[in-house]
C-alpha cells in the first residue's frame, strides 16, 4: 500500500517523525511553508529513505520565491497532479 504524505512545517520534529513512517513507493508532498525544505540549504529532505518520490506545490515554491532554486530530486507537483496523487495512492497522510 502506498501513501500520499503532506506535510506543511518545516518543524525538524515533525519532520523526523514524517520520515520514519516514509517506505519505498510512497510519495512525500511539501505544501505551504513545508516547500522550503526543498532549497538547497536544507537538509531535512535529505532525511527521505531511498524509493520515495518527493514533490513540492509548484503554487507555493513561486508564492515564496523559490520556484527555480529548488533540489534536483524534488520535483515540482500543479494542483492537478496533487488530486492525481492522492487517487494513484492507498492512502493519504497530514502531518501537521
Amino acid at each position: 500500500m502506498s501513501t500520499l504524505h503532506l506535510i506543511n512545517k518545516t518543524d525538524v520534529s515533525l519532520w523526523r517523525i514524517c520520515a520514519a513512517a516514509l517506505i519505498s513507493g510512497d510519495t512525500l508532498l511539501l505544501i505551504e511553508d513545508a516547500v522550503y525544505a526543498a532549497l538547497p540549504s536544507q537538509s531535512t529532505a535529505a532525511e527521505v529513505p531511498a524509493g520515495v518520490q518527493v514533490s513540492a506545490l509548484a503554487e507555493d515554491l513561486a508564492a515564496r520565491g523559490i520556484s527555480a532554486k529548488i533540489q534536483s530530486a524534488v520535483s515540482r507537483s500543479t494542483y492537478n497532479d496533487f488530486v492525481a496523487l492522492s487517487l494513484t495512492h492507498d492512502r493519504v497522510v497530514s502531518w501537521q
